[in-house]
Formats: C-alpha cells, sequence, structure tokens
C-alpha cells in the first residue's frame, strides 16, 4: 500500500512555506493541486505567481495516478448458436364465418319545436326589442352632477343649466349626460318591461272591453281605498293584471267597533 503525499513531499516546499499553507487552510497535496496560483499567492505571505504555479505543478504529478499499462485483450469466443426448437403443431381451427355488422343507426334529428308567441308579443316587433336591449346595455346611470361628492346630493338627474359648466359642455372626465342619442325606438318607448300595454283606470267601468292577454291596467293615484279594492276585485274576476294593487284589504266597520268594546272593558 502506498502513502498518501503530504507537503513535505513535494520538491521546493519547505517547512516555513508548508506551515504558511496549512495557516492559509491548504494542508493537503490534493487541495494544493486544485488551488489557482493567483489565489494562492493572495493567501499566502512571500509566495509569487510563479513560485504558486511551480508548487501546484508538482502537486499535480504527485496527484495523478501513473498510466497503467494496457491489458492483452483475450480471444473473444465465438457465440454458441441457439439449438432449433421443435415447431409446435397448430391444429386449424375451422374457418369461422364472417359476423355480419349491422350499419349503426343514425340519430333521429329533433324537430324544433315552434316557439310559442305570446299576444301581446304578437303586435310588437321583435327587432326593435332587440334593438332597445342592446341600447340599453351601453346607456349609463344618469346621476345628479354632485351626486357623487355630497351627500346631500340625491342621485336623481337634474339637467346641468351653468354658463361655464364642463359637464354640459361634455367635455372629457365628466358623468354622461341625458341626450337623444340614448332614446329607444319610438314604437316601443316607454313601455312596461312585462310588454303588456299599460291602461289607466280611474273606475270599475273602465276595465269593461280589455283583454287579459294584452292589457295591465295602472290604479290613478287619485282613486280613493274603497274604489281601489271593487278594481282589484273586479280585476281579479276578468283576469286582468294590476301593476299597482297598493295597500291591502281594508278593516271593516264591524271589526273596529269590535276593537273599540275591547278596550273600554280593559
Amino acid at each position: 500500500m502506498t502513502k498518501k503525499p503530504t507537503l513535505t513531499d513535494v520538491p521546493g516546499l519547505g517547512p516555513k512555506m508548508e506551515e504558511k499553507l496549512r495557516e492559509a487552510g491548504v494542508k493537503t497535496v490534493a487541495k494544493l493541486s486544485k488551488s489557482a496560483p493567483e489565489k494562492l499567492a493572495a493567501k499566502v505571505d512571500g509566495l509569487s505567481e510563479a513560485g504558486a504555479t511551480k508548487l501546484i505543478a508538482a502537486a499535480q504529478k504527485m496527484v495523478s495516478p501513473p498510466a497503467d499499462k494496457p491489458k492483452a485483450e483475450k480471444p473473444k469466443k465465438a457465440p454458441k448458436k441457439p439449438e432449433a426448437k421443435p415447431k409446435k403443431v397448430v391444429k386449424k381451427k375451422a374457418e369461422e364465418k364472417p359476423k355480419k355488422v349491422k350499419p349503426k343507426a343514425k340519430p333521429k334529428k329533433r324537430k324544433k319545436e315552434p316557439k310559442t308567441v305570446l299576444p301581446r308579443d304578437a303586435l310588437i316587433d321583435q327587432r326593435l326589442l332587440r334593438i332597445a336591449k342592446a341600447k340599453r346595455k351601453k346607456q349609463p346611470k344618469f346621476r345628479h352632477e354632485q351626486a357623487h361628492r355630497w351627500t346631500r346630493v340625491s342621485n336623481s338627474w337634474r339637467k346641468v343649466r351653468g354658463i361655464d359648466s364642463a359637464t354640459r359642455e361634455k367635455r372629457k372626465g365628466r358623468i354622461a349626460m341625458v341626450s337623444a342619442g340614448y332614446r329607444k325606438p319610438k314604437a316601443i318607448r316607454g313601455m312596461h318591461p312585462s310588454r303588456y300595454i299599460e291602461v289607466y283606470v280611474h273606475r270599475p267601468a273602465d276595465i269593461e272591453g280589455l283583454d287579459p292577454d294584452i292589457h295591465a291596467i295602472r290604479i290613478g293615484s287619485t282613486v280613493g281605498l274603497r274604489k281601489r279594492q271593487e278594481i282589484i276585485q273586479k280585476a281579479d274576476a276578468m283576469l286582468l293584471r294590476v301593476l299597482n294593487p297598493g295597500a291591502p284589504e281594508s278593516v271593516g266597520e264591524e271589526d273596529l267597533f269590535t276593537d273599540l268594546d275591547d278596550l273600554e272593558l280593559d
């Protein structure tokens, strides 16, 4: 067994230089052989780059193993031929008749059922409804000019009238202003979202002759509670839709008197 070389075995390396190398962290010949001459000269005092290269070269010679002699190649043996296996006798099966493949049945096309058109929709041009829907998506929410700034200002739109108003002049960065370009087609303008034709009613006699499939009634604001209930009862009998049914049924006079009697007894 050969011993590992030490720093003292490196030719041209004295004991003082050995101590300096150990202080610099180079304690083995292998580490000396792998170090760079510039870095080694900077770490060790009194060692130039030329001297460092000589030491590193000597260390590399000691570390590198000697070239081995080429071994004589042994003659390769000829590969043995595989023995021929006896062939298996395969019995021929009776010829099977090819199965008849039935063609896949094509899926039947479903007939499109005709769309049921409501009577109230038959009176309206559907193209105009599509135009109004597209314009409604692009329409902004019209607010008061200072509604975003002051809590005391409501969101309801008010026309801007200032002489120097940037909103009135439609400058950039200002809120959208109501203008004719946002209007819907005239034929469906002001139509109820349910697409019923609104009919204002002030008395029960005004309901007569209305079609429940086309018309919907709106009770006038000046109609009293008693007459309002009569209109609602008649509309329910005719299956008419009331857009503003309003207050619930009134309390009868008999119920009021019974409540007063109960209070007096208490």
